[in-house]
């Protein structure tokens, strides 16, 4: 279990931030669909990959809305959607209130301003022939924000707000430690000053001793900057620490939607039941979960079963789910699910 550390003003209070209201959005998501051409076969074409199926949610400014699910489940694909570098076979991304759906490479560059990328892999995702000090600058040249003496200081702050000595500036990637490289890519990030920050798996590839540093980093600069995450990770423990809300998805499509403190305490779908029942508990005192252990594997994007989708694995299967699709309804105040045995008692309102 990681920890969340103090600083000056006292310790990180998660519980707090989620209980506020969520603001107006910032980003808007509607009915999102990609699919992939998986190539042909011998006599017909193979079927597309359904990779992201209806997907819908919102976040607002300052906000982290975590994004969960077993490796193939669509997480990455809709955060390269969110920042437009896939585009979406069907429904709509509002940026700011403006609709980039449909937008042009050209069109779109003036907005990287607002949304911008932290990758799983720190190395792979940093040129090596470039120092430091260059690829955490280079955003600022691209986009005209800074140059000659000025991008030196500003990049020499870069590296202060994320935890770097400028002394490190002009070393190259390799000289660098994995933690450290990860906080190269969050000051590369940050110079453009975003609203929104996409994190694919940005500890995933860190020691747990590191993670807990980078994710303590992560809130601080939100608390200081207001910044906004779309925090997509498969580790449930990672995302109860730093997120205020909670999307969790299954085969493409999110199943459960919910304020975090909500969702770890009373999961609506038995998916998020399975998920949390595998995270450790810290607390001796606490009571001990009872581990669901799913049968099977993840069904093919390119042939989902019929209804349901989670129906081949789901431990409270009927016949119900294996023919109707279930709907997203409000099963609580603001918690969401798409669970036929979930929803006898709920009405639907409004939009998760």
């Amino acid at each position: 279990m990681l920890g969340i550390a103090p600083h000056a003003g006292g310790v990180h209070s998660l519980t707090t931030l989620a209980s506020m209201a969520v603001p107006a959005s910032l980003l808007e998501a509607r009915n999102l669909q990609k699919s992939f051409t998986s190539g042909t076969g011998l006599f017909r074409s193979a079927p597309p990959v359904q990779a992201v199926v209806g997907v819908s949610f919102d976040i607002g400014p300052g906000e982290t809305l975590g994004l969960v699910g077993e490796s193939g489940s669509g997480k990455s694909t809709i955060g390269r959607l969110i920042t437009r570098l896939l585009t979406p076979t069907a429904g709509t991304i509002r940026l700011e209130g403006r609709d980039i759906t449909g937008l042009n490479a050209r069109a779109m560059r003036p907005l990287r301003r607002v949304v911008q990328t932290v990758f799983q892999d720190p190395f792979s995702s940093l040129n090596p022939r470039l120092t430091a000090a260059h690829l955490v600058g280079e955003p600022l040249v691209i986009h005209n924000m800074a140059r000659g003496k000025d991008l030196r200081t500003r990049v020499a702050g870069l590296f202060e707000s994320v935890g770097l000595h400028p002394e490190q500036m002009d070393r190259y990637p390799h000289e660098f430690s994995g933690g450290q490289r990860q906080r190269l890519a969050i000051a590369r990030a940050l110079s453009v000053q975003p609203r929104l920050i996409v994190a694919d798996e940005p500890v995933s590839a860190l020691d747990v001793s590191i993670q807990a540093s980078v994710i303590n980093l992560l809130v601080s600069l939100q608390e200081r900057h207001g910044l906004a995450y779309l925090f997509i990770s498969h580790d449930m423990a990672v995302v109860e620490h730093i997120s205020h809300r909670v999307a969790v998805l299954y085969l493409g499509k999110i199943v459960e939607i919910a304020d975090r403190k909500m969702l770890f305490a009373s999961p609506q779908h038995p998916y998020t039941e399975a998920l949390l029942s595998a995270v450790p508990i810290a607390d001796p005192r606490a009571p001990r979960r009872e581990r669901i252990v799913l049968k099977g594997d993840l069904p093919s994007p390119s042939k989902p079963p019929s209804g349901c989708r989670f129906h081949t694995r789901c431990p409270y299967v009927f016949e119900r789910c294996r023919v109707e699709e279930p709907a997203m309804r409000e099963i609580k105040p603001g918690q969401w699910a798409a669970c036929h045995l979930r929803l006898s008692s709920s009405t639907s309102k409004g939009k998760p």
